[in-house]
This record gives C-alpha cells, structure tokens and sequence, in this order.
C-alpha cells in the first residue's frame, strides 16, 4: 500500500524501497541501515517514527505488568531506535544529515491509563535530548529533532473520542497540519517539533504548575455518564479488543500476542 501511494505520487520506482521489520529484534536493527545503504549509496535522512502504542491502565491488566512483555516493548520503543541512530549517525555524518525522532507530549506529562507506553517516550526524550547535547558537544554535522505530537484527529481515533468527555479545542490537531509541521522540521530542523503547538504550552505548563493535574487527567478519560473517577469503565475500555483492531495501532501487542 506504501509503495503504491509513492508511486501514484510519482515517485520514480527505483527511490523506493520497503522494508518490512520487527524492530523488536534490536539486535538486527543494524539491517535497516544496511539495505538502504546498499540500495542508495548513502544516507542523508533518518527518521524513526515505529512505536508500540500500548493503552490500558497498568495495575488492572496482568499482561502489562510481566517482565518479557514489559521488555519487548522498551525494545521497540526504546532501545531499536536507539540502535538504529548509533547505525546511521556514522553516514549522515558524511552528508550533513538529519534525526527526526517522533515522540510524544505523553513523554512530558504523565497519563495513567497509558503508563507503560508513557514511560517509553519519557525515556526517548530522556535519551534523544541527551543525543542533542552530545552531537553538539562533538560538533557533529548531525542534527537531531524530537517531534512531540499531541491528539492527532486521524479517522480511526475520531471515531473512538465520543464515548469520553470533550477534549479541550486546544488539545486536537488536524492530521494534515501535523504531517506539514514534520516535512516542515525535516528542512528547519528544530531541537523540538510540537505540534499542537498550544496543547504543549498548556500540559507543560499545567504538569509543571497545576496541583490537581493528576485529576485534570482522569476526568479527562473518564466515559460519559459514569460515577466517581471512572476506573472501572476505563479498563473495561483498555481491554476491549474491537478498540484494539478499530485503533490498529496495537495489534500484536494485547495479551496472547506473541
């Protein structure tokens, strides 16, 4: 389907090349760099953009908790990326390259019902930000851009937002302005790409400032019509496997999933 679209789009077909990878074999991750370099000579972009979007709150799914589980995905969302930046960072050196890494404002802020996926990106920029300092410390021809990426409307998402509470105008971002704002920080290259912009000032601000964030935030993912804090409707949620299939996102991630 990827291939199709660049050639629809005129793409000539031999500028492309896909490459299909389960970037929780870390140590093959190596690869990736390898083919591209084999089939283009070189290498002037990486961006890393693979994520496992696990949902669910942590204390009440079993699966979540067990420690190969929690591992593979610290894999794909950690450490493949951190692999495949120590691969690449040798020949874009050669060229005046870029990083773009696609993170996460839910690795600047905590969210509870996506805690292990929250760690992971509170990791990356823990890392990535880190990366920056080093790249200019050596004064490094790399650069590097962490996008941090807010509610992005795509249309599976939108039809899964009505059975909660309404997310704040501010806090909702087009999917064609944020693809904009990345093409954009592929050529401006920015330490940071935010996009909603706002919604960054906002949950920065407020995490940093707000004593009742923590309440701000179950509020927010409480459904409509529940009682209390709405914890019991949220697992239920967290564990539904048609949301899981609608989202597509995490398929090969649920309980069973090998």
């Amino acid at each position: 389907k990827v291939r199709a679209e660049l050639l629809n789009r005129g793409t000539p077909d031999e500028n492309v090349m896909i490459i299909s990878f389960d970037f929780s074999d870390v140590s093959r991750s190596k690869e990736v760099v390898d083919q591209t370099l084999e089939k283009f000579g070189g290498l002037d972009y990486l961006v890393s953009n693979h994520a496992a979007m696990v949902t669910g709150p942590f204390l009440a799914l079993p699966y979540l908790q067990d420690p190969d589980y929690l591992e593979r995905i610290f894999r794909v969302n950690l450490f493949s990326h951190i692999q495949l930046a120590i691969q690449a960072i040798p020949h874009l050196e050669k060229n005046n390259g870029h990083i773009y890494f696609t993170s996460s404002l839910a690795g600047e802020i905590p969210v509870y019902r996506s805690s292990l996926y929250c760690s992971t990106k509170h990791a990356m920029n823990g890392f990535f930000y880190s990366l920056q300092q080093e790249l200019l410390a050596r004064e490094s021809s790399v650069s590097l851009t962490i996008g941090s990426l807010g509610l992005i409307l795509t249309k599976e998402r939108s039809e899964l937002l009505p059975y909660r509470h309404p997310y704040p105008v501010w806090s909702k971002g087009s999917l064609k302005e944020c693809s904009r704002g990345i093409m954009e920080a592929y050529i401006t290259r920015p330490q940071t790409m935010t996009y909603p912009r706002i919604a960054g000032m906002i949950y920065r601000a407020n995490w940093y400032f707000d004593p009742h964030f923590h309440e701000g935030i179950i509020q927010r993912f409480k459904p409509k019509g529940t009682k209390g804090k709405g914890y019991k409707e949220v697992v239920e949620k967290g564990t539904s496997v048609d949301q899981r299939i609608k989202m597509g996102y995490q398929l090969g991630y649920g309980p069973g999933d090998k």
